[in-house]
């Protein structure tokens, strides 16, 4: 346990309260403030080992108050916390001296957690499970934003059924380890997983690679995928590179449930869970007819969209320490976690190449240095260049440049954004929240059933 309290601010009362018991129960000491007054106060008496702080408080800028406690002691680690996500809130939290970033609403193991491994000298991506890792992130899924919690909840469904899956999203984005994932939960997982890169193979090849073909004195036999999938899965990698010569020959197959290679006379049953993935949009390529709507319609049982990691937020960070644990454990490396700065400038890149390029860029790392921290001079020279200069900010206010909060987000991401502070800021109350926005309760209630959140009852904070 901590051996100086815990000091925590936050400016709701059933917040503030949980938290503390919550922590207490834990065998901590625990200093509650529900303002930046009352934290100065305290710290004015006994200095903090950990501090979690609220971004948005009744007094002041939550930031602001991070980067005092940073400047008046550099051992203490600081925890974010806020309403909602926000990516822009996490990257001035973490250049300030925040450590960790929690977004409620926050589970009473999830706090805990945070703050064993904050102790530990873990960060974000490195937590103390309090319960059995999950077969998703088991199979190297990581991320525990609410966008990819639904994709991993899909994924456990629909790997229990024989369906077809069809996943879609960027190069990079993890397309084919979504698909192993639903194999090795599935009713198939004893047969093989067989994957067939439509985009790489010839097409003069394309139909040996997948139907097979009859040895002939001229030509040696060949199995095809379709065949050495049998009893297992069979993915079709970027299936919206097929001619539409092989797009009828594949539906053709699927229809029957026979696989006829390239000189039979006759068909073999094929049994095997299909998978398709494209990095295209397959509905744009249906209405420019270069994909066959009925084939499209066979396949597209169960979509699955895998978003770009830039639209991930706190994710990155958490796949990155994952990963850096995984490189270091292989390579004999002693890398334990990333400085607050390359944490703030992995938030603030685009990521063209999702995981692949951060996968690449963590190669790089621990290829060419050792830890214990990956520092911003360990990083590849244009992430190094993608750092900015700050100026100094004081608790009255900053000085920063204040960064556009809806940069990068879609409108129906900055409604429910502004619905979720509202609520927060009224203290869990709908109607309260409503008055504030200028709309009837009835309205935010229909909102958060269709966002599928719950609006009464439950133990989140």
């Amino acid at each position: 346990m901590s051996q100086k309290p815990i000091l925590i601010v936050d400016d709701v009362d059933t917040h503030l309260t949980l938290f503390t018991a919550t922590l207490e129960a834990a065998g901590h000491t625990v200093l509650p403030a529900r303002s930046q007054a009352e934290a100065l106060a305290l710290i004015d008496i006994t200095l903090p080992g950990i501090a979690l702080v609220d971004l948005v408080l009744p007094d002041g800028d939550g930031i602001a108050l991070i980067k005092l406690l940073k400047d008046r002691d550099p051992t203490i680690k600081l925890i974010a916390i806020t309403a909602f996500a926000s990516v822009d809130h996490a990257v001035s939290a973490m250049r300030n001296g925040a450590e960790n970033f929690l977004v409620k609403p926050i589970e009473p193991d999830q706090l805990k957690a945070t703050i064993a491994n904050t102790l530990a000298g873990r960060s974000i991506g490195q937590y103390v499970q309090p319960y059995p890792v999950d077969d998703v992130e088991a199979e190297g899924h990581v991320g525990s934003s609410n966008l990819m919690q639904d994709i991993y909840s899909t994924i456990r469904a629909v790997a229990g059924s024989a369906a077809s899956v069809f996943i879609t999203g960027e190069n990079g984005t993890g397309k084919v380890k979504a698909a192993a994932a639903i194999h090795n939960q599935s009713g198939f997982q004893d047969g093989a997983f067989v994957k067939l890169d439509c985009s790489t193979a010839a097409p003069d090849t394309i139909e040996a690679e997948l139907l097979g073909q009859i040895g002939t004195r001229e030509i040696p036999e060949k199995i095809g995928a379709a065949e050495l999938a049998h009893g297992g899965t069979l993915l079709l990698d970027e299936i919206c590179t097929l001619s539409l010569p092989m797009q009828a020959r594949l539906l053709n197959m699927l229809q029957s449930g026979m696989i006829t290679p390239i000189g039979a006379t006759a068909g073999r049953p094929a049994e095997f869970r299909l998978i398709c993935t494209s990095t295209v949009d397959p509905r744009a390529e249906v209405q420019s007819g270069r994909f066959r709507a009925d084939l499209f319609y066979r396949l597209n049982v169960v979509p699955i969209h895998l978003p770009p990691l830039r639209a991930r937020g706190l994710d990155v960070v958490e796949i990155a320490e994952t990963e850096l644990d995984r490189l270091c454990a292989r390579e004999g490396r002693e890398f334990r976690t990333l400085s607050t700065e390359v944490k703030a400038i992995f938030l603030d890149h685009a990521w063209p190449g999702n995981i692949r390029e951060l996968m690449n860029v963590l190669w790089n790392v621990i290829v060419l240095h050792d830890g214990p921290v990956v520092n911003v001079t360990d990083l590849p020279p244009y992430l190094r260049g993608a750092q900015r200069s700050q100026k100094p900010s004081h608790l009255g206010g900053t000085s920063q440049v204040p960064e556009n909060p809806f940069a990068g987000k879609t409108l129906a991401e900055i409604e429910r954004n502004a619905v979720e502070a509202a609520i927060s800021h009224a203290g869990g109350s709908i109607p309260t929240a409503a008055r504030s926005l200028g709309v009837s309760p009835s309205t935010l209630y229909r909102k958060l059933e269709g966002w599928g959140r719950p609006v009464r009852g439950g133990r989140k904070f």
